[in-house]
């Protein structure tokens, strides 16, 4: 997920990006949805390239432009893995993301579906709305927990 990290000391960004830059770190609450170039770590002096899982589907990612970045990982798995040939009910989907208030270390949480949709294009509506709620969480707080379970539109901390 994490291409290219690079930290640029002037406000003039070298891709002609200066204006998201300044933009981004203008709107706080704004919630910023699947891009490719990270807005947080642009407003961070930092250029860090987002890619898309492999063969499943479009960046899914979120921001605040400001203090946190979110992204999907890879595509969701049958969960337990070691059932993925058997009929599952369960798949999983693993996140990554960076908060400032951490020391912008890359933390990930994994998000447990309980019936999720079958369908390419329904399981991808499915994880961008867990990623929003992974994103309301981060608004609110600067760790995420390490595992969560995701049924009917609630994500729930799975303690364990």
């Amino acid at each position: 997920m994490l291409s290219l990290a690079r930290r640029f000391s002037s406000s003039r960004h070298p891709l002609g990006l200066a204006s998201a830059r300044n933009n981004a770190s203008r709107q706080p609450g704004l919630c910023l949805r699947n891009f490719n170039i990270c807005p947080h770590c642009l407003a961070h002096g930092r250029l860090v390239l987002v890619e898309g899982p492999n063969e499943w589907g479009p960046i899914v990612s979120r921001s605040d432009g400001i203090n946190f970045h979110l992204a999907l990982g890879d595509r969701p798995i049958a969960y337990p893995a070691k059932q993925a040939a058997a009929k599952t009910e369960l798949m999983s989907a693993g996140f990554w993301y960076v908060h400032e208030a951490n020391g912008a270390s890359n933390e990930v949480v994994v998000v447990i579906l309980r019936r999720p949709p079958r369908d390419g294009a329904s399981l991808l509506r499915h994880v961008e709305t867990v990623a929003d709620r992974l994103y309301e969480k981060l608004c609110t707080s600067s760790r995420l927990a390490c595992l969560y379970q995701f049924d009917r539109d609630c994500l729930r901390e799975v303690h364990h």
